[in-house]
């Protein structure tokens, strides 16, 4: 087996060299090669019209008599297909250098159609595609899958008191410091508004709680001017249930972290209160 694999590295090591070539140089190349086919061809058709009895005389004597009109066929033919391949690989080359600036703009695009602006972090549509996605690997793997409702509390008084500009940044560094708590493999997005929503892979409810615990103490710790509360729903892998539903489950024990005094997290049952972040010495 490691044989094979180290013939199908070595294959796909050529085929990455070769069209990392430019293409005035690869056509240029095979128009040498087929140049050169030219005389051979023209060698190999005398050959089998003439039938000759004794071959390595018949040979002898072909390129001792027409070397120079081989070597003016061979020539010609090979300056005339290297000119034409160089010329054919301009046009491919601007083509390719074309269709990467083309590609590169189609990247830039799709990230901005998934990213938030303010935040840089998915979009709610990209977010509901995801959710969905995972579900199904969930139900097919049979693997647990978490997901958490972050909201801002109080923010609209944060906007009222002190503008939608402090607003804005009051979002900005939530993302951030929720980005900074979570899971490598978590996807983590703005739902809209103040409110944001991570997608927990092969997470279940206990890790859950440990990574919402976790990013509600990042707040107290980094003492934010705003506190966040955290809605935690949880599948086993078993439930086949829709995604509307695990978001509204979601909500609902975000509203009760609400109703319990908000900077907390309601995994389903009791509203936890963020623990106070350690003291400094």
């Amino acid at each position: 087996m490691k044989t094979v694999r180290r013939r199908r590295s070595d294959l796909e090591k050529g085929r990455a060299f070769l069209l990392s070539l430019p293409h005035t140089t690869l056509y240029s190349a095979l128009g040498f090669a087929i140049g050169l086919c030219t005389p051979v061809g023209a060698f190999l058709m005398r050959y089998l019209l003439a039938g000759p009895l004794l071959t390595t005389q018949w040979i002898r004597y072909e390129l001792q008599y027409n070397a120079n009109f081989y070597a003016i066929m061979g020539i010609g033919t090979i300056l005339s297909f290297m000119v034409f391949g160089y010329i054919l690989g301009l046009r491919s080359e601007e083509q390719r250098v074309n269709n990467r600036i083309l590609r590169a703009r189609i990247d830039e695009l799709h990230l901005k159609s998934v990213t938030d602006g303010l935040t840089g972090s998915y979009t709610h549509g990209y977010l509901h595609e995801i959710l969905e996605l995972e579900m199904q690997h969930s139900l097919t793997g049979r693997l647990p899958l978490s997901i958490l409702i972050i909201d801002i509390d109080d923010f609209k008084k944060v906007n009222d008191l002190h503008g939608h500009l402090f607003g804005d940044r009051v979002i900005k560094e939530t993302a951030e410091t929720i980005a900074a708590s979570v899971r490598t493999d978590d996807i983590f997005g703005r739902m809209g508004g103040d409110e944001f929503l991570v997608i927990m892979p092969c997470a279940d409810h206990d890790m859950a709680g440990i990574v919402a615990r976790r990013i509600c103490t990042s707040f107290a710790k980094n003492h934010h001017m705003a506190t966040v509360s955290i809605g935690v729903a949880s599948l086993s892998g078993n439930e086949k249930v829709s995604a509307a539903d695990v978001l509204h489950r979601a909500d609902l024990n975000l509203y009760q972290a609400k109703r319990d005094g908000k900077n907390r997290v309601c995994a389903g049952n009791k509203a936890a209160p963020t623990p106070p972040p350690p003291q400094e010495p």
